[in-house]
């Protein structure tokens, strides 16, 4: 009988979940946390193209202070993001961000893990999250 039970449950949050969708956009500013650092991501812009996942482009910032580009890609249909950050001067790569963004509503959010590539004390992979 649990079997049976179990089986209803996933076919009724799959149908609750069929209708629901993602944003087509992620332009906008997301604050949260990246590793116990506060920070705010600024996508500026997403660009339009036919293909599944759309380029993004922004700025993250460390609420405390530094700045860094952000360059990557969103994909509507499935919510996943990708960015990587780079330093501002350089242009070097210092971390790598890989996530998903909420479906549609108030907030958004977007969850996911990134990998320090740069700073040798700390490198391995994070938690981040933020809200828009």
């Amino acid at each position: 009988m649990p079997k049976k039970t179990l089986v209803v449950a996933v076919v009724v949050a799959s149908s609750l979940l069929a209708g629901a969708s993602r944003p087509s956009s992620i332009v906008g500013t997301w604050m949260g946390v990246a590793n116990q650092t506060a920070v705010q991501i600024v996508i500026t812009t997403q660009v339009a193209t036919t293909a599944p996942c759309k380029p993004i482009s922004g700025t993250m910032n460390n609420v405390l202070g530094g700045t860094s580009n952000i360059q990557g890609f969103y994909c509507p249909a499935t919510g996943r993001v990708g960015f990587v950050r780079k330093d501002v001067t350089t242009n070097a790569t210092f971390q790598s961000y890989s996530g998903n963004v909420s479906i549609t509503g108030t907030p958004l959010r977007m969850t996911g893990v990134f990998a320090e590539l740069a700073l040798v004390g700390a490198l391995g992979e994070y938690n981040f999250a933020v809200t828009k």
